[in-house]
């Protein structure tokens, strides 16, 4: 079947057709035309923009053992209502994806609209203590190692873990967190959880394993990606750690460029997080690192959590919330501090060469992985709406602006709209 995407703006600064109107001629999964003329299934598109599919760095699908806040399936059809054709799972399931039949569970679980992208475990249940069977994993088709929202506490774990995953040309994800400064904290540390009474993790925790970390590069060699970072300090860390040419990448959760410690209000628990949400300092900061390429990618940092787990007293509810459906409203909410070009290469390109897939743009001879959206949709986020099990989400009940029409993952089109 022949796909014909008319009348669409390109929002593509690596297209010959960036900023212009085109025809997007889509012929057995892949871009014959930007001029086409005719297709067995035409969509009108005039007044809608088109980018290179959308790629997630890091999302909680909680499939296998908590379906009941996501599963594989509503997961995928939730990613591809945000607007994303590729989703890398954080490996904290129960049990853990860490050994090769968990990462054949999730592959043989994924849906045609959507490419799943198997984050496997660092260590042994997640603990820090013992490394997986990480060649076996990576043949069985895991693209990155992590410990999901563990940090990896153990040095000498990550230096041998580098050191083993080198040859293999994939990434350590690293959530960079000291494991005994971020005990029992709950949110930021600072003026606003002194005035709210509440235990705080101070930004040298996360800091202090991003200097570690890097002197363990140094060492070992490997590729080494930290996952949502949060300090304005850590910005600057990874900067430096560039400049000296390491093997180095981060990524920036979606709402951090969002939200603060402010946010917070009278213990609301859905602005909860791991990473906790830190000063206005360090969100201008991250912005700051955003528009200069020092941060990589952006990632959802999607975690579904069922009401019982969130409506609780703030330092009982677990952290997180849920980000990948309302994507695109927050990209266009922080691209008053960035240029939404630069947002766009940051969830397209940017994720891409992390997970060391190839690099695609809106050209002829290309693959079709394509995000249509439409900036001016107003829409409610609420049960008609929401398409998550879950309802953790900062927008809840809110009028947003912004939604995709639909994505193409090579032949499969899956229209919103």
């Amino acid at each position: 079947m022949s796909i014909l995407l008319k009348n669409v703006l390109v929002l593509d600064l690596n297209s010959p057709v960036h900023g212009k109107q085109s025809n997007i001629l889509i012929e057995k999964g892949i871009i014959t035309s930007l001029n086409g003329k005719s297709a067995s299934k035409e969509y009108d598109l005039k007044g809608k923009t088109v980018t290179s599919g959308w790629v997630d760095l890091n999302a909680q699908f909680h499939d296998p053992g908590f379906e009941y806040r996501e599963d594989i399936v509503s997961g995928t059809k939730v990613a591809q209502a945000g607007g994303f054709t590729d989703v890398c799972l954080s490996p904290e399931t129960y049990p853990p994806i860490e050994t090769k039949s968990d990462v054949s569970y999730i592959l043989k679980k994924t849906l045609p609209q959507l490419n799943l992208h198997v984050g496997a475990a660092v260590s042994e249940g997640l603990k820090g203590e013992n490394l997986t069977e990480m060649m076996d994993l990576h043949e069985a088709g895991a693209n990155v190692f992590s410990d999901g929202d563990f940090p990896i506490w153990n040095a000498e774990l990550l230096l041998k873990a580098l050191q083993y995953t080198n040859s293999m040309k994939v990434s350590i994800f690293q959530n960079a967190r000291d494991a005994h400064i971020s005990a029992n904290t709950q949110m930021h540390e600072g003026r606003v959880s002194t005035n709210l009474g509440l235990r705080g993790e101070p930004s040298l925790s996360e800091e202090l394993i991003i200097q570690r970390d890097i002197e363990i590069l140094k060492y070992s060699g490997g590729n080494l990606h930290f996952s949502r970072i949060s300090s304005a300090k850590s910005v600057d860390l990874i900067r430096s750690a560039k400049k000296a040419g390491l093997s180095v990448t981060c990524d920036v959760g979606i709402h951090h460029l969002l939200f603060t410690d402010e946010s917070i209000g009278e213990f609301d628990s859905i602005f909860k997080v791991i990473p906790p949400y830190r000063s206005e300092k360090d969100r201008k900061a991250l912005v700051k690192g955003v528009k200069e390429g020092v941060i990589d990618a952006l990632c959802s940092n999607h975690r579904p959590f069922d009401q019982e787990c969130k409506q609780l007293e703030f330092d009982l509810a677990d952290p997180g919330n849920i980000s990948l459906q309302t994507f695109y409203a927050s990209l266009l909410r922080i691209s008053e501090d960035i240029p939404l070009e630069t947002l766009i290469e940051r969830v397209t390109n940017g994720p891409r060469s992390i997970l060391r897939l190839e690099n695609i743009k809106i050209d002829v001879d290309q693959s079709a992985k394509l995000t249509v959206l439409d900036p001016h949709a107003i829409w409610k986020f609420d049960t008609d709406t929401n398409l998550s099990k879950s309802q953790n989400s900062p927008y809840w009940n809110a009028e947003l602006t912004g939604s995709v029409v639909g994505t193409i993952n090579g032949s499969k089109a899956t229209f919103n709209q």
